[in-house]
């Protein structure tokens, strides 16, 4: 009986490791390629929406159709934990340690002005003095019903164009109950959030997978119900606010086609811009010469003169790449222009930062031909050791002159980031033809705009070309033969450059298309 009791356990054991195990390490071997699939999608997914600031229906969609690869179902959490500061006023005792009351600073703002809080009645009834402006935080968290309420919904919603006129004279009722909802010319619902805000999603799966049937076979259900084979768990923080660009994309392209409404092409684009000595001009709304592409490592040149710009180091993604009509750097990409090897010029940029204090460089090279000699356009940061140039726009020139090789205009400007600038840089006689006067300045000048301000010195010296083999470089400084010095982290619209040096006159003309064509403030 012994005997035939070890046989039938033997021919048992003989099943499970010949069949039965195989097929188990088979079927788990599945689910591990499944959990990886999941990994990557989610994380795409989560990535995604905080680097955009927001989560269309599209986007979600996309992200249920490809996780529907791996043939399993899921249970999906997704939560946005909103961060707000308040502004609030603290009261302190004379010793300045002890807090004896706070305030709400929109309540109390003009006492805080005065320097004094009067309470007339009440058990807070008194007089506060010590006054210091400090934030609440508080947070708010949304689950994922809220933000699919929010983006499958058919009423409540703001336009993206509502004024604060408009917004006002609403009935209470037909104002959506998270104010940042717009709704873009493609009619798409956007749940949006902001920049510092936290996003997570946990992705499980809710079926039983064929390894957990053949383990919970193997060990006679001891492992107990617990079916979970697929368990992610990624979030981050919302790391910028692209919708407030006014424009919300199709979520299959990083791109913003424009509104079909518009009459604009190339040549009207050309034509609006003063076009006496331009030499150079990239849009990135027709970034391929009459259209737009996201994956054109070619920047056609719109003036006529072929001068088409290289790009090197995009990674064409949602971070590198083109992105709503501009082309976006992380601080190792740059453009290379043709030489254009002119003794006077002007330098226009339409940009936006993304960082006023980057600890990699003190400076980020905006559009430059430096090298050993040239000009460019350099945005000095917080961090310059040049505490006149923190913060600020420089137009630097570099001169013959052995005792002042560098002319440098500075711009009064403080910059913001992710402000749109519209910049200018020109150096040399002004032609004043267009003014009717029929003469040029006797000295040269060198100018600097910023957003339609003008600063400028005299420019006395002789103009120092740069270095043989030098371009001219969108994002950093060219090396000689190939290569540059990037620096540039933020968004590029467009790149002008003239033989010649523009007026002021001609520069606030430049800017008031800028200012109309790219909405700056």
């Amino acid at each position: 009986m012994d005997g035939v009791l070890q046989k039938v356990v033997s021919v048992i054991i003989a099943v499970v490791i010949l069949f039965i195990l195989p097929v188990y390490v088979a079927y788990e071997k599945k689910d591990d390629i499944s959990y990886a699939l999941a990994l990557k999608i989610t994380t795409d997914f989560v990535d995604n929406v905080n680097s955009k600031g927001y989560i269309t229906s599209d986007m979600y969609n996309d992200f249920i159709t490809k996780l529907a690869v791996t043939q399993n179902s899921y249970d999906i959490y997704m939560e946005h934990t909103s961060k707000k500061y308040n502004p609030v006023i603290y009261s302190y005792t004379d010793d300045l340690k002890t807090i004896r009351a706070k305030f709400d600073y929109n309540i109390y703002k003009e006492a805080y002005d005065n320097g004094q809080i009067t309470i007339s009645e009440g058990k807070n009834a008194g007089t506060y003095n010590n006054l210091v402006l400090a934030y609440d935080l508080s947070e708010k968290k949304y689950t994922e019903e809220q933000i699919l309420g929010i983006v499958d919904s058919t009423d409540r919603t703001l336009t993206i164009d509502t004024n604060l006129d408009t917004y006002k004279s609403m009935d209470y009722r037909n104002i959506p109950a998270i104010t940042s909802i717009y709704l873009p010319k493609n009619n798409t619902k956007v749940y949006t959030m902001n920049k510092g805000d936290e996003f997570n999603v946990i992705v499980k799966n809710k079926n039983t997978t064929m390894a957990s049937v053949i383990y919970n076979l193997i060990t006679l259900g001891v492992s107990g119900t617990n079916n979970t084979r697929i368990y992610v768990n990624y979030g981050g923080t919302i790391k910028a606010e692209t919708y407030r660009d006014k424009a919300v994309l199709d979520d299959n392209t990083n791109y913003n086609q424009a509104d079909s409404s518009t009459n604009e092409t190339t040549s009207s684009l050309v034509n609006s811009y003063i076009t006496n000595g331009l030499v150079l001009l990239l849009n990135g709304e027709y970034n391929n010469g009459t259209s737009h592409s996201n994956n054109v490592d070619v920047w056609k040149d719109l003036s006529g003169n072929n001068n088409n710009a290289t790009l090197s180091g995009f990674d064409f993604n949602d971070e590198s790449g083109w992105i709503f009509n501009g082309l976006h750097f992380t601080g190792k990409e740059y453009v290379a222009l043709n030489n254009i090897d002119s003794s006077e010029m002007t330098i226009e940029v339409v940009a936006k930062f993304d960082t006023i204090t980057d600890v990699d460089t003190p400076e980020q090279s905006v559009l430059s031909c430096i090298n050993s000699g040239g000009a460019g356009i350099v945005f000095n940061q917080l961090n310059t050791s040049d505490v006149l140039k923190r913060g600020k726009f420089s137009f630097d020139v570099y001169t013959t002159n052995p005792e002042k090789s560098l002319s440098s205009v500075v711009s009064n400007v403080i910059v913001q980031s992710n402000k749109i600038y519209s910049v200018s840089g020109t150096v040399g006689k002004m032609d004043l033809e267009a003014d009717g006067s029929g003469f040029a300045y006797e000295t040269s000048a060198q100018l600097l705009g910023v957003n339609g301000e003008v600063d400028g010195v005299p420019f006395n010296s002789s103009y120092l070309k740069p270095a043989t083999g030098s371009n001219f470089v969108i994002g950093g400084n060219p090396l000689a033969g190939t290569g540059a010095n990037t620096s540039f982290k933020g968004t590029i619209y467009c790149i002008r450059i003239y033989d010649r040096a523009l007026t002021e006159e001609e520069i606030k003309e430049n800017y008031k298309i800028d200012k109309i064509k790219y909405g700056i403030e």
